[in-house]
């Protein structure tokens, strides 16, 4: 038996790799993140709005979905709160203008570099900082930054979003460069991920027929296909979703053998694990559940996914695809969003609320870019007393307990390449603050 240690590249914080070794494969797989922060011991004693500005600040990619649970958990606390259209109306297009320009930033940045590896003639298109793909993406989610800040006042790190509504009052105008981003990202979408006609890709999406995708995403099809990794990578066959994103996905979970459109956030369970990681593991009924793009995908049948799922399982081809893949959807419900936003800019955006005496317990859930993410506060008269956040990370990266490997060990099973095996990995988006806040 050999047992190896690498630190991970392109991931955020720091991470490490122990992989054992046997007759070429992995047998067995450990995810090491040495450092935490300890947010939530930092807000006991605080007052409940300080988790507005504290909390966006576990991290720099999804800082905003943090900012949302925050704002959802503080809001179920309050009774007969009612927020505002054009208030729910703006956060939720922000939070999706933020799940955008991660999964573009993910895949170009994070996913296909690997491959110059195996294949150094794709160096000129996706060496990092120099590849003319890297380049382009690392463009088009700069703008779509630009329209989360329009719109919120800043990005990242910001705290618009507010019990009863948001303190932002973006105007027309904003609101028109924003719908020119979406317009120019759709149009980066059909152009350079799928390599396609809007009308061409709506016809095979109805079908599901993904092996006629062209674009990056057939180029990546087809790497993996040289590579032999249409089917590696797969983990327990079990997905979580708890948020929603409009009206194209919705909670749910898949058991392994049946969909169920329905979750108890009572059977979610976090637990510290084994020493060699700072991370707690999550279990939903006692089971390690794997959360993200797949599982909403998954859940919510969209046709590729599921046609992909039947051949392939929850493989490295199929968890990059249902991800890059969502962007479409996505897409295509914030156009109307936005248009809706321009009918109702001139109401009302906030009906503030008083949170000095405020106590209760409530439960903030969002669908970020990654994945589920919950936040649950306890309040008494005004300030914290208790305070818990699950990240998709340790969903998904957590370490293993008495029965269980993490979703993302179980994966890494059986591969034959160190590099496979860093790839699987970031297949899940490797956050280590996520993972340990």
């Amino acid at each position: 038996m050999i047992v190896r240690r690498s630190v991970l590249s392109r991931v955020e914080g720091t991470a490490q790799l122990i992989l054992e070794w046997k007759e070429g494969r992995i047998t067995d797989a450990k995810i090491s993140i040495p450092s935490a922060r300890g947010i939530e011991r930092v807000l006991i004693g605080r007052p409940i709005m300080d988790a507005l500005v504290i909390n966006p600040r576990v991290c720099g990619i999804c800082g905003h979905a943090h900012l949302m649970a925050t704002v959802r958990a503080i809001e179920a606390i309050i009774p007969k709160l009612k927020v505002p259209e054009k208030a729910q109306l703006l956060r939720d297009i922000t939070l999706s203008l933020e799940i955008l320009q991660n999964h573009i930033k993910w895949f170009y940045l994070f996913v296909l570099p690997d491959f110059t590896v195996f294949f150094p003639q794709l160096s000129p298109q996706l060496e990092p900082f120099k590849g003319s793909r890297w380049r382009s993406a690392v463009t088009q989610a700069s703008l779509i930054g630009r329209g989360i800040a329009l719109l919120s006042g800043q990005y990242p790190h910001n705290s618009y979003a507010v019990p009863g509504g948001i303190t932002s009052c973006p105007g027309e105008g904003d609101i028109v460069q924003v719908l020119q981003v979406l317009r120019s990202t759709k149009d980066f979408f059909l152009r350079n991920v799928v390599g396609m006609e809007e009308e061409d890709f709506l016809k095979i999406r109805q079908s599901g027929d993904w092996e006629m995708l062209r674009g990056d995403v057939g180029m990546f099809i087809q790497l993996c296909g040289d590579l032999g990794m249409m089917s590696t990578g797969v983990s327990y066959g079990t997905f979580f979703t708890g948020g929603e994103i409009f009206p194209c996905i919705k909670p749910g979970h898949h058991t392994g053998k049946k969909k169920v459109c329905f979750v108890n956030l009572s059977k979610i369970t976090v637990r510290s694990s084994f020493p060699y990681s700072s991370a707690s593991y999550v279990r939903y009924n006692g089971t390690p559940y794997e959360t993200g793009p797949l599982a909403r995908q998954l859940i919510n049948s969209n046709p590729f996914v599921k046609r992909m799922y039947q051949k392939y399982g929850g493989s490295y081809l199929v968890r990059v695809l249902a991800r890059v893949l969502e962007i479409w959807e996505i897409i295509t419900i914030l156009e109307q969003k936005l248009k809706r936003l321009l009918e109702v800019s001139h109401e009302r955006s906030c009906v503030p609320q008083e949170t000095a005496h405020l106590s209760g317990e409530g439960w903030g859930v969002v669908e970020a870019a990654r994945g589920t993410l919950i936040h649950r506060l306890v309040a008494d008269r005004g300030t914290i007393v208790g305070y818990q956040i699950i990240t998709p990370s340790q969903w998904n990266l957590g370490p293993r307990c008495d029965r269980f490997l993490g979703v993302a060990e179980r994966a890494l099973l059986g591969l034959d390449n160190p590099v496979k095996a860093e790839m699987v990995l970031r297949s899940f988006d490797v956050c280590s603050v996520c993972t340990t806040h």
